[in-house]
């Protein structure tokens, strides 16, 4: 659900989650090509 941009807080809301940690924790996974894809936009950001 993460990857799909939806906004952590309202998946916390959705899950029920008291703590956002929680649901980053369950929900967030990055790899190697998330990495690369986030440097991407650093990049050009700088």
């Amino acid at each position: 659900m993460a990857k799909s941009g939806m906004n952590p807080k309202t998946l916390q809301y959705l899950m029920g989650h008291s703590d956002i940690g929680v649901t980053l924790n369950t929900y967030t996974h990055l790899g190697a090509e998330d990495a690369k894809e986030e440097l991407g936009k650093y990049a050009k950001m700088a």
